[in-house]
């Protein structure tokens, strides 16, 4: 749990590593476009929504347990979000964990980096202070396998595109 030094390391690389998970994602969607990885792409855009979807339920979710943070509780000394900011399931740990899977789904080697900070921004946040160790988990859970969940589920749909916007790339331009 939260011990003094490490809260602040805590609170200091969870929103870090969010943002290189975000701007990884952002740059392997912008990557896959511009080389013409068409399939790549679309998945990306796929996990992308799969993520929105999956935070919005993280985000009903906290509102319906509505389960204080481990900062709610203890004196830490530190800041602590508002006392209306629920921390079951952890919704970094969702969002990290949702878009580690929606890169490794589209571009395989990415797995090997955004994993372990998909982890270790779980860690970060128990560090700090802000969320239990099962609101990681279940936030892991949820992420994890509801971005699985998801891709899979329209899997069809997404090779289905991918293959019309190869054809419409390969028609040749009619301007002149």
């Amino acid at each position: 749990m939260a011990v003094e030094p490490w809260i602040a390391v805590g609170q200091i690389v969870s929103p870090i590593i969010m943002i290189i998970l975000l701007v990884t994602y952002l740059g392997m969607v912008i990557r896959a476009w511009v080389i013409q990885e068409n399939l790549p792409f679309i998945r990306l855009i796929f996990g992308g929504l799969t993520t929105l979807v999956i935070m919005i339920i993280s985000f009903v979710l906290q509102n319906t347990y509505g389960k204080p943070r481990p900062c709610h509780l203890e004196e830490f000394g530190s800041t602590c979000p508002a006392d209306t900011s629920f921390a079951y399931p952890s919704s970094f740990t969702v969002i990290a964990f949702a878009l580690a899977v929606g890169l490794a789904y589209a571009v395989p080697w990415t797995a090997y980096l955004v994993f372990p900070l998909a982890i270790l921004e779980s860690v970060a946040s128990v560090l700090a202070g802000e969320q239990f160790p099962h609101d990681v988990v279940a936030g892991a859970a949820l992420g994890g396998l509801g971005a699985i969940g998801l891709l899979y589920m329209f899997i069809k749909v997404q090779t289905k595109m991918a293959e019309q916007l190869t054809a419409r790339r390969a028609q040749p331009s009619t301007t002149d």
